[in-house]
């Protein structure tokens, strides 16, 4: 990363070969346009907005060690991770305000991003709903892996999810599907303690989602 292990191309958004202060700048961006779209939204502008405050750090993070051709199944909070891989402002503005540049055509909620170009599968609003979708496209990645030489770059997906995730039957689910068909993903979860609204010792007994 960073001067250590500068990238092989200049990153066209930032002017630089520095993943570090693209890490840092894409950061800052996604808490700017955030804060707008919010106020977008307040404003009635848009009708559906989520934030990401204070998790940039775990979008960008993880984006930055996924390759281009990993599969990612997000929630609602993970906008930062479309925006490493090249989604741009206008297509995140085209996607909240539903007009005709939007690549869904409108046909979803703001912040139900998706692109199939880019790897990102489209946000579904009930939550959990991507962690068995993305045991399944696992499943299918482990078997094109099978058919690559051994050289070549295997290709994995990932679930993003939050602790309210943990309290559904589709994450149990998902979790006994990955075990038993030993597939290649990787379950990124941002436990920030409440969920939307509900602490995680109203939700669970255990000792966290580690553990489950």
């Amino acid at each position: 990363f960073g001067e250590c292990c500068p990238s092989p191309h200049p990153f066209p958004d930032t002017s630089s070969t520095n993943t570090l202060l693209r890490a840092h700048v894409h950061m800052i961006r996604l808490r700017q346009m955030d804060n707008i779209l919010q106020n977008a939204q307040r404003q009635g502008r848009i009708s559906f907005y989520m934030t990401c405050r204070g998790e940039e750090s775990t979008h960008i993070g993880s984006a930055s060690a996924l390759q281009s051709q990993d599969t990612i199944f997000a929630q609602y909070r993970e906008q930062g991770t479309l925006m490493w891989r090249g989604f741009s402002l206008d297509q995140f503005t085209d996607q909240c305000f539903s007009n005709d540049a939007d690549l869904g055509k409108g046909r979803q909620m703001p912040v139900h991003y998706g692109c199939r170009a880019l790897n990102f599968h489209t946000i579904s609003s009930p939550l959990g709903t991507q962690l068995p979708q993305a045991v399944g496209a696992a499943y299918k990645l482990k078997m094109d892996n099978e058919t690559l030489p051994s050289e070549d770059k295997k290709s994995i997906a990932i679930a993003y999810f939050g602790d309210g995730c943990g309290s559904t039957t589709d994450f149990h689910s998902a979790m006994n599907f990955a075990a038993t068909l030993s597939v290649p993903i990787i379950f990124f979860c941002r436990n920030n303690g409440y969920a939307i609204s509900t602490p995680v010792q109203d939700q669970y007994a255990g000792d966290g989602i580690v553990s489950r």
